[in-house]
């Protein structure tokens, strides 16, 4: 029996004698393993962090907005308040502006009920000061983003006055007000977040939305359900209450679509890096080939000596699996390395002048996904190898001993 050290050496032997060829068929090999480790590790760091984010605005809530020329009202309020696992919902009204005369600092204005929407989303946390009840108009909770510069310093506390500058809609069409909003709580640091960015938000009592910014149209109807699993059934049930009159969303429905679209991103990049694999291939078939025809002789007088058609198949075949692994532990260190350096630019995530989110965060990179690309590789070795080891079982040993 051959001994598992000998094959190894064998093999080894085998790739150094013929550098060149062999480190050409292994970078071709690293391609494939370096394509999915990088995207991969990217996509899915990305993916956890949406939906994580997207989730932690409040996986119980739904949200009810208009449709174009449609106008929510009391009615729509109480009808959706006498659903099935509803617990509680609010009108709220948003419009977005910028703090005093900088027109760059862009923030968001939400007017809802703060008990609500604290009950609602249960990540956001008051940092300092208390939240204002719905007759406290002219106050508000502003974000941390707000309430400190970029570098921690302090800019606005409990009892300081914010100004800010909001576009409001009504029946004229768009217009700008200022509004000074007293300070009554400041929100804890919350990372940003899709959809709604808490740090650079500011929250007043749903009254403040008619008294202070002269709105008359809710933006929309907030709606808090029992638990997680009954808030697809509501979705639907509102739908079918409002019909085509109104948009129905959740924050796990949008989280589901998102990680749907990451997994479809993750299928095509499999897809893609499968051309990679094949040349990969087709690389190894052709070096195992030439290496085969020049060590015919080689081959004769180890069969000679007593070396089976088995083993001389192995022989060959962990040779193209040696060149694979050496490919595949390039390819996945270099996708790791590459993974961080697309990692560290970020993802922005914008809609135009208001809303743009950052994201940064480390690629993930799980057991199943090294354990996949490692197998992949072996496979690679495995295909590529087993025609020239089948070719080189079948030699003939006298004749290979003849062979020039």
């Amino acid at each position: 029996m051959i001994r598992l050290s000998d094959i190894i050496m064998l093999s080894y032997k085998g790739l150094t004698e013929k550098r060149a060829r062999a480190l050409l068929t292994i970078i071709g090999v690293a391609i494939g393993p370096l394509a999915i480790t990088m995207i991969y590790g990217v996509t899915s760091s990305y993916s956890d962090y949406i939906v994580n984010q997207i989730q932690g605005l409040g996986q119980n809530l739904v949200i009810v907005t208009p449709s174009q020329g449609y106008k929510l009202s009391e009615r729509d309020l109480d009808r959706i308040k006498g659903l099935d696992h509803v617990v509680s919902a609010a009108p709220f009204y948003s419009t977005q502006g910028y703090l005093g005369g900088r027109p760059t600092d862009t923030v968001f204005v939400y007017a809802v009920d703060s008990d609500f929407l604290l009950k609602a989303i249960t990540s956001l946390e008051v940092l300092e000061g208390t939240p204002p009840t719905q007759a406290d108009v002219g106050k508000g909770m502003i974000g941390y983003d707000i309430a400190y510069d970029d570098n921690g310093h302090r800019v606005y506390s409990p009892g300081d006055v914010v100004s800010v500058t909001v576009y409001v809609s009504n029946s004229n069409g768009v217009s700008a007000r200022r509004l000074n909003i007293m300070v009554s709580a400041v929100l804890a640091k919350y990372g940003g977040a899709l959809f709604l960015n808490p740090d650079k938000s500011i929250f007043v009592p749903f009254n403040s939305a008619r008294l202070l910014m002269g709105a008359s149209d809710w933006s929309g109807i907030l709606v808090l359900v029992d638990s997680p699993t009954n808030v697809d059934g509501v979705a639907r049930e509102i739908s079918d209450l409002l019909g085509n009159n109104a948009n129905v969303i959740s924050f796990v429905g949008i989280a589901r679509i998102a990680s749907s679209i990451t997994s479809a991103v993750n299928f095509m990049t499999f897809a893609a890096s499968l051309s990679a694999f094949a040349v990969a291939v087709a690389g190894i078939a052709s070096t195992m080939i030439t290496s085969v025809m020049e060590r015919t002789r080689e081959i004769g007088v180890m069969k000679a000596i007593g070396f089976t058609d088995t083993q001389v198949v192995v022989l060959t075949l962990f040779e193209g699996i040696l060149m694979s692994l050496i490919g595949g532990a390039i390819g996945i260190a270099g996708g790791v390395v590459g993974a961080f350096q697309l990692a560290s630019r970020g993802l922005t995530i914008s809609s135009g002048e208001f809303f743009k989110v950052t994201i940064r965060t480390a690629p993930k990179f799980t057991p199943g996904l090294i354990g996949g690309v490692i197998g992949l590789t072996i496979l690679v070795g495995v295909l590529g190898s087993i025609l020239p080891a089948y070719r080189a079982a079948k030699i003939p040993p006298a004749e290979a001993l003849r062979y020039e």
